[in-house]
């Protein structure tokens, strides 16, 4: 399933879900899990430990807020992942001893720029080595995934699952493997893991120094949460999604320090911790 497909899917379950929604800012539902979009793109590499990431229409949440607040990595594979080698789907050996050639993911161009009807011409429209123009103008990507000692593909990472030791990056919901390199989520005693970082949340006020805004529903944060401001406001981006948020307390980021401890996969040139 390509890119496109998928993000014209979530859309539309957006906008029938936001038409039964009241116009005021509720905090029903914060707390609970969601999947940022992002990760159902197999080039995305996974978050940094420096930003943050503010997805306003997420239809898994009754707020329609699904926050990353300075979370590294990819929600979907706890422990990260080197990057796959790239194979030739024409030359099933291309792998040799590092598994089978699959089809990692199909995506528009690099130079769309939001253009719906954006195509590739070229291999150079696309992404680098590994990734090709097939004859609908969709960008592809063929990695090698890896095959246990049965032959058989070693499976999917799964937040949920205790062992993910071995395992791939997978784009969810799918066998897919992810065609990036992918950093190891922090621990959990750095409240920066995607249990205490990534969950859904709501606008709880506006940036420190600006002015109220009457016309905005600010939410209150439910119990265990904390008022704290996410985004500041530098003049970049919707003024709207700045501002103040519900977080876990005891999770305001201060360094990328706390993401110390890394179980999964760690570089410095790209992943922050040891």
């Amino acid at each position: 399933m390509t890119r496109s497909i998928l993000s014209g899917l979530l859309g539309l379950l957006s906008v029938v879900a936001m038409a039964s929604l009241p116009s005021a800012c509720e905090s029903g539902g914060v707390g609970d899990p969601c999947l940022p979009e992002d990760e159902y793109d197999p080039q995305f590499a996974g978050f940094k430990v420096t930003e943050e990431n503010i997805e306003s229409r997420s239809f898994q949440c009754q707020t329609r807020i699904c926050l990353v607040n300075h979370f590294q990595g990819r929600v979907s594979c706890p422990l990260g992942q080197e990057a796959p080698a790239p194979c030739d789907p024409d030359n099933p050996a291309s792998c040799g001893d590092r598994g089978e050639c699959v089809l990692s993911g199909a995506v528009e161009p690099a130079n769309c720029a939001g253009n719906q009807d954006c195509r590739c011409q070229t291999d150079d429209d696309c992404y680098g080595e590994g990734w090709s123009c097939d004859a609908d103008g969709m960008c592809k990507a063929h990695v090698c995934r890896p095959l246990n000692e049965e032959g058989k593909f070693v499976g999917c990472q799964d937040p949920t699952a205790d062992d993910n030791e071995g395992k791939v990056c997978c784009v969810p919901g799918t066998e897919d493997p992810v065609a990036s390199p992918v950093c190891g989520q922090c621990a959990p005693g750095s409240q920066r893991n995607a249990q205490q970082a990534v969950y859904c949340s709501c606008r709880c006020g506006v940036a420190d120094g600006e002015p109220e805004d009457p016309n905005f529903n600010f939410c209150e944060c439910p119990q265990g949460f904390t008022c704290s401001e996410i985004r500041p406001n530098v003049g970049l981006g919707d003024p709207l999604l700045t501002g103040k948020y519900c977080i876990k307390k005891g999770s305001q980021f201060e360094s990328e320090g706390e993401c110390a401890d890394v179980p999964g996969r760690v570089n410095s040139d790209q992943c922050a911790g040891f």
